[in-house]
């Protein structure tokens, strides 16, 4: 759920019991709008800031980033003011969606001086500005002009003011009284008075709040005992303990998280978590990494189709240029015909019948003539035809291997995009596709520069119901290299006929049913047909797998194998995807 003022309320008590007295030793900033601070407090805490559009939030995190090679300038300034310093504050402003962590720092002096951090968790209005002692901005995240917004602008140097704040109930005035003076002057149902009368109250959690009191929530406000339900939220507001909880769906995958059980969803599918935290990390564990990769292989997605399109497009001219060798065949016929009776055609015919004596029972055929040819002239023009037809159709043969080849590399490539994780993944699939001429190589290659050293990426490990590794690649290079590397004994497995990851069962001896079984199902989950009822899946030694001279990434032959038929349940793919994301 987006993280309202309720969530963080909660959030907010859980940091400050773990993290005040804290010392940052490392700042890291993965992405451009989110920043992770190590802290060392009791043990090392990973405190992740996001000030995303659409997943902006505050927690301590066990999940890893993957860092840039050159931090980001506000990365710099960070480290600059904040390494070495110490959390002397974290509080929730006004009840709302804003975060402060106040940091006692050093200055250049060496004087001691207090800097806060402000997180605006606000849709994409979200933001992190450091602020000096003073109320100046030394930095934010997303800088506000003038232009972006008349209300409020957010640059460095200028004075920091809180977003504007909304006439509502905070902690620290919400009581019975309050309650019901302001309910009383509303008509709608209570869940939205609720939303309307406390600050950082969402629409799930209004609806819950409610079932919590025994209230209706699309009960009207003025059909209710205000004096009553005034208490019972006055009661349930501050008595209320965290007491976390993820919600999963019957297919195991987690699609919400809680600080209490919540009564509006089944009890039997919310898991208890020790921390809010906790309960947000397996919320989002990989959920935030796959879809920042989706916005950074985006274009390159949009290229590939683009690509896919043109290619299949040419496919379609060949084919239909191979479906016309009759009529080829026919122009030559005609050709001889009109030269072996030349001395019967009238100039200036439109047509002539001849018999045709390419055929066995010799019938008579009409001829269409060109009346402004002389006879000679039109047999010479079927032979034109006939000659220009033949070239396009040996051309279209030939040019039908490299179509197909590029339209499985092409696929490939779309199905590698799906399963990138890092920005060493992404650099290998371009790689590929530069390679075959689909994308332009890097300027630096073309001014005669030395290219870039690719990073290797590392392929998926997982361990089998008895121990045996498997490893599954995510890419066509990293399918060329566990299965060119891997031992000739071992079990390799691929999608049959479609594109896939290339899967190795890391034993040399029989791998047992139970494994076989496990490999191939990671072998569906990670091709195309992953969604499919059922999907044969090919297993075979390695030393029967071949690459022929100049075949692209990823395409091999192989013989000497068996098939499986595999079907995935959700319970099967939602195991396989927590397992990725523990990687």
């Amino acid at each position: 759920m987006p993280m309202d003022g309720f969530t963080l309320s909660f959030l907010t008590r859980e940091l400050r019991g773990v993290l005040l007295g804290g010392r940052v030793d490392k700042v890291n900033q993965p992405e451009r709008d989110a920043l992770v601070l190590l802290i060392r407090s009791g043990g090392n805490h990973r405190l992740l800031l996001s000030a995303n559009a659409n997943q902006a939030r505050v927690q301590l995190t066990a999940q890893t980033y993957e860092n840039p090679a050159e931090p980001p300038m506000f990365c710099m300034l960070m480290r600059k003011h904040l390494l070495g310093s110490r959390i002397v504050e974290l509080r929730q402003v006004a009840g709302d969606r804003i975060l402060a962590i106040s940091f006692d720092c050093l200055d250049e002096l060496g004087d001691h001086v207090q800097k806060t951090l402000y997180l605006e968790i606000m849709g994409r209005h979200s933001n992190l500005t450091l602020v000096s002692g003073s109320g100046a901005i030394i930095d934010a995240i997303r800088h506000v002009n003038s232009e972006m917004s008349r209300v409020r602008t957010v640059l460095p140097g200028g004075q920091y003011h809180l977003p504007p704040q909304l006439d509502k109930l905070t902690p620290e005035t919400l009581c019975a009284a309050a309650l019901k003076e302001r309910l009383s002057q509303l008509s709608c149902p209570l869940s939205k008075g609720l939303i309307e009368t406390v600050a950082g109250m969402a629409s799930v959690c209004s609806k819950e709040v409610c079932a919590q009191i025994g209230v209706e929530p699309a009960t009207p406000v003025s059909q209710l005992d205000l004096d009553i339900v005034s208490q019972r939220l006055d009661a349930f507001y501050h008595s209320v303990s965290a007491s976390p909880v993820t919600l999963f769906d019957p297919a195991g995958q987690a699609v919400d998280f809680f600080p209490f059980p919540y009564r509006t969803f089944d009890r039997d599918s919310q898991k208890p978590m020790p921390t809010v935290s906790q309960a947000m990390d397996a919320f989002y564990l990989g959920r935030d990494l796959r879809m920042r990769m989706q916005q950074k292989s985006a274009g390159l997605q949009r290229h590939v189709k683009s690509a896919l399109e043109r290619t299949e497009k040419k496919k379609a001219i060949m084919l239909d240029t191979l479906a016309h060798s009759e009529q080829t065949e026919q122009n030559r016929v005609y050709g001889d015909l009109l030269t072996a009776n030349l001395h019967q055609i009238a100039k200036g015919a439109e047509s002539v019948t001849v018999q045709n004596y390419y055929d066995p029972a010799c019938p008579n055929v009409t001829i269409p003539l060109s009346p402004r040819l002389s006879p000679a002239q039109n047999a010479q023009s079927y032979y034109k035809k006939y000659r220009k037809a033949k070239s396009a159709e040996q051309y279209a043969r030939e040019q039908m291997d490299f179509i197909e080849r590029d339209l499985l590399l092409l696929e490939n490539a779309l199905d590698d995009l799906d399963k990138c994780e890092t920005t060493v993944d992404l650099a290998e699939i371009r790689y590929v596709l530069t390679e075959s001429g689909f994308l332009r190589p890097d300027a630096s290659q073309k001014r005669g520069g030395k290219p870039k050293k690719l990073q290797e990426g590392r392929p998926y490990r997982f361990a089998a119901p008895d121990g045996t590794l498997i490893e599954v690649g995510k890419n066509s290079l990293q399918n060329d290299r566990l299965t060119l590397h891997a031992r000739g004994n071992e079990t390799w497995l691929h999608a049959q006929g479609i594109p896939g990851s290339h899967v190795i069962i890391r034993t040399e001896s029989a791998p047992s049913d139970e494994t076989l079984l496990y490999a191939a199902k990671l072998a569906t989950y990670y091709s195309k047909g992953r969604n499919h009822p059922q999907q044969a899946i090919d297993y075979t030694l390695r030393k029967y797998v071949k690459k022929g001279a100049g075949a692209p990434a990823g395409l091999v032959t192989y013989t000497h194998f068996k098939t499986l038929i595999i079907g995935l349940t959700p319970q099967d793919a939602a195991q396989i995807q927590r397992e990725a994301c523990r990687q």
